[in-house]
């Protein structure tokens, strides 16, 4: 058996023992444990985090890491490592990290890379053990400080969701908003003590003036509309219920055909998730599945956008999807959305929160109601328009009137509101 094959192995018996003695045994005996701990490090003149970075497109903390650098407290480190699930972003990460001028360290050349650095904790960006090479892995580094900060606001609570080991093994598990906590609390109240509300450093970037980001789109003439299709991967074949959300086989080409009937009135964006493409190359194959992107490449009014997606956002007139995530994270930009309805059941293990953001947004369960949206959008028709505004104010906001990086680096050091 070959060493990856006997890791395979190795992880799938942790694992499994985790879950079954997780959560009731270890859990909290390391919940007692880690605070002498805690208390040690937030003693000390500096405290050294390591950021664990995979993925560009799904990595949230950057402003964190940002305001944790201007902090006499803190000395933040960057540890990009491949991703076991897709690889090819690694270099993509490399490059942006080159390009913004970040130090960072490439810990798959390291030896011994996480004793090396010896950081005091370590900051999850994915709870997917999968991600995520043995060493790096958070039941193999269970005698380091652990945090988890989610790369998209939690909007359901199933029990798989608090499943997975970064989740219960985290000193803190940061969350976006009260409601979601008390919703997450009253379902699973062994297994969410360590749920801290500071909202989420991806809060913090969507709150910046829209000039502070970069414009991606292609140059507009006239009045044209600007538009993201942005279609999940959750292909139902592929995924548990009650999250395949995607509608994407179905609506496919009809996109296309959108984008060409509109294409004097709309400039579109394509926003696949990442891992959309090799969803499609189990079922379409290579071939089509290639084919299908470079034509939204390549036609005059549409555009391929596969990396840092925010100033796409804030720069776009309305956006249609199928994603979990989108469905809050949209609403920064004050823009009309498009939800494509895939099924009846589709609020069903939504908390309270989630529900009202998908309420605010417009419902399409047919491809006469996807057009119609298109049509409103153009004519700059937005009946929800005052709503979404009241939703902002009250459920959109980190608390305590700072930013989310001010409210973790807070809660890191015990002060003010999380003492």
């Amino acid at each position: 058996m070959d060493i990856q094959k006997l890791y395979n192995v190795m992880r799938f018996i942790t694992n499994h023992m985790m879950s079954i003695y997780g959560k009731h045994v270890v859990y909290p005996i390391r919940f007692h444990c880690q605070k002498k701990k805690v208390c040690s490090i937030r003693k000390k003149e500096k405290i050294r985090v390591l950021f664990l970075i995979i993925d560009l497109s799904e990595w949230k903390t950057e402003d964190l890491y940002n305001q944790m650098s201007a902090h006499p407290r803190f000395e933040p480190i960057l540890g990009l490592t491949m991703s076991t699930e897709s690889p090819w972003e690694k270099e993509k990460f490399r490059s942006y990290l080159d390009c913004k001028g970040y130090e960072y360290k490439d810990l798959d050349t390291m030896v011994g890379a996480i004793n090396s650095i010896d950081p005091d904790i370590i900051f999850y960006q994915k709870p997917y053990s999968t991600n995520y090479f043995p060493k790096y892995d958070c039941v193999y580094n269970l005698n380091r400080i652990l945090c988890y900060c989610p790369y998209s606001i939690n909007t359901i609570d199933e029990s798989w969701i608090f499943h997975f080991p970064i989740e219960y093994y985290s000193w803190q598990y940061y969350y976006s908003n009260d409601s979601s906590m008390a919703s997450a609390k009253k379902k699973f109240p062994l297994i969410t003590k360590n749920l801290v509300v500071t909202g989420l450093p991806l809060n913090d970037k969507f709150l910046k003036p829209k000039d502070s980001f970069e414009n991606s789109w292609k140059l507009v003439e006239g009045s044209k509309k600007r538009i993201i299709y942005a279609p999940h991967h959750t292909i139902a074949d592929f995924h548990w219920d009650g999250i395949a959300y995607s509608t994407f086989l179905e609506y496919a080409d009809f996109m296309l055909e959108m984008a060409g009937k509109y294409k004097d009135q709309v400039q579109w964006a394509f926003k696949p998730h990442p891992f959309l493409k090799s969803r499609l190359y189990q079922v379409w194959g290579k071939e089509r599945t290639d084919a299908y992107y470079q034509e939204w490449a390549d036609m005059e009014n549409t555009q391929l956008e596969t990396g840092e997606y925010v100033g796409l956002f804030m720069h776009s007139d309305a956006m249609i999807h199928d994603c979990a995530s989108f469905t809050i994270e949209y609403h920064y930009t004050h823009n009309p959305v498009l939800y494509l309805v895939r099924d009846e059941k589709h609020t069903d293990n939504l908390n309270d929160f989630a529900k009202r953001a998908f309420e605010l947004h417009y419902k399409a369960k047919c491809q006469q109601e996807i057009e119609q949206f298109i049509v409103d959008v153009i004519a700059g028709n937005d009946s929800l328009k005052k709503e979404r505004e009241k939703f902002y104010q009250e459920c959109m906001l980190p608390p305590h009137g700072k930013t989310a990086s001010e409210n973790i680096i807070n809660a890191i050091l015990g002060e003010e509101e999380y003492k």
